[in-house]
């Protein structure tokens, strides 16, 4: 069963070429008759990386926004047939969407969630 949200952690999909033989592994699918390449980038893959490279200013939101304009990219870029390019923009800029919001997640644990589990502790120690 194919995977309808494209490749998954940058796994290539292997299409047949149109002599019926199989695609290399990194080959590109041709967009026009002569075989030639995409004619051009995506502009979603484009707008990801740059949500993606001012993501980290925004803590959590920015890393979401990254994600998921990373997956309209992979999704528009699927939908175009091989006539757009771009699959590696979209893949970092979810990438590394999913590592500020680990990050994020992380630094605002320890900012926020340590003195709090401070307090209940020391709340649960005084109630005992």
């Amino acid at each position: 069963m194919a995977d309808p949200h494209g490749p998954e952690l940058g796994r290539p999909s292997y299409r047949p070429q149109a002599g019926g033989a199989p695609m290399v592994p990194g080959q590109r699918q041709p967009a026009n008759d002569d075989g030639s390449g995409p004619e051009r980038t995506s502009n979603a893959a484009v707008g990801a990386i740059i949500v993606a490279s001012i993501g980290w200013i925004l803590p959590i939101l920015g890393g979401v926004a990254a994600i998921r304009r990373g997956n309209a990219a992979v999704r528009s870029i699927e939908a175009s047939g091989g006539a757009l390019d771009g699959l590696g923009l979209a893949l970092w800029a979810r990438r590394l969407g999913w590592v500020y919001v680990a990050v994020w997640s992380g630094l605002l644990f320890l900012w926020f969630g340590g003195p709090a589990i401070q307090l209940f502790y020391d709340l649960v120690r005084r109630l005992l």
